[in-house]
């Protein structure tokens, strides 16, 4: 299920002085989805900078939209040293994958699954974030996802599969069946402890672990679902994740993950599938 990902940079706003002899900013933007990587153009001498660039488009599997974070760097231009780092932005791309993929599953014509596509898009104000700083004021962006359907049942995506924190059904599902529970880990090497023997900022460093986590932490709940979807299931209950440094020299980040697969069915479409007919009415009343 290819998809292709749009992203338009609009303004921000509350951005820090970074030039204290003009008490200004010259701002830009990098953006960063997978191996890609676009530039908006720089805003000199303004706090509230906005570019309302073009669109910076990224194509993409399922899959890798499940995992990839997308991540915008908020940079100060400097003519005579390197460019200074105001924060960062990430953007879990996962809302839209799963509403583009409901759309696909809701589509009822004819046509081969193959020509079904459907999109999903955002648009609002986002906060800039730096490890060492904090809060570092606003970023408004536009992401639209165009989704393409695939009925190749060997990718590795884990679309539809919902995801639940709290062990009871949610309001308006029903439980049909207890599959089992599910659980996995994955393993990588801890940035923050590399930093020990290689010349690296902090700064460097926490962004690397922080966006070292996001991913982890998606890969993760993605091949969670593929168990469920393989056991024949479509939700997780009671989903948890924890992370533990572990290894001989306490170097390796490990994630974990466990939770409940169960087969869960929309309340109102089965209120609606047992509604009796106008020409039944003994059924009629029994249902009341």
């Amino acid at each position: 299920m290819p998809g292709t990902l749009r992203v338009k940079v609009v303004e921000a706003r509350n951005l820090p002085v970074m030039d204290r002899s003009a008490e200004t900013t010259d701002a830009f933007v990098e953006i960063h989805f997978g191996g890609e990587s676009y530039k908006t153009d720089i805003c000199p001498k303004s706090l509230s900078p906005r570019w309302n660039s073009e669109w910076f488009v990224f194509e993409a599997e399922d899959h890798e939209l499940q995992d990839e974070c997308l991540q915008l760097r908020i940079m100060d231009y400097d003519i005579y040293s390197a460019n200074d780092s105001i924060g960062r932005v990430y953007f879990d791309v996962n809302p839209l994958v799963e509403a583009a993929h409901r759309k696909i599953t809701d589509i009822k014509d004819d046509r081969p699954a193959a020509t079904w596509t459907h999109s999903a898009d955002m648009i609002g104000w986002l906060p800039i974030y730096d490890t060492l700083n904090g809060h570092r004021g606003e970023l408004r962006i536009e992401v639209q996802l165009e989704l393409f359907a695939d009925t190749n049942k060997l990718r590795e995506s884990s679309c539809g599969v919902q995801v639940f924190v709290a062990g009871r059904v949610p309001p308006g599902q029903r439980l049909i069946e207890v599959h089992g529970l599910v659980h996995d880990l994955l393993t990588a090497g801890d940035p923050e402890y590399q930093w020990l023997d290689k010349i690296r900022t902090p700064r460097a460093t926490n962004e690397a672990r922080q966006a070292l986590l996001r991913r982890l932490s998606s890969e993760l709940t993605r091949k969670i679902g593929r168990k469920v979807l393989e056991m024949g299931a479509n939700a997780v209950l009671g989903y948890r994740q924890c992370v533990d440094v572990e290894g001989e020299a306490s170097d390796m980040l490990v994630v974990r993950a466990i939770g409940t697969a169960v087969t869960l069915i929309d309340e109102t479409q089965t209120t609606v599938n047992r509604a009796p007919s106008p020409s039944s009415p003994n059924k009629a009343a029994h249902h009341r």
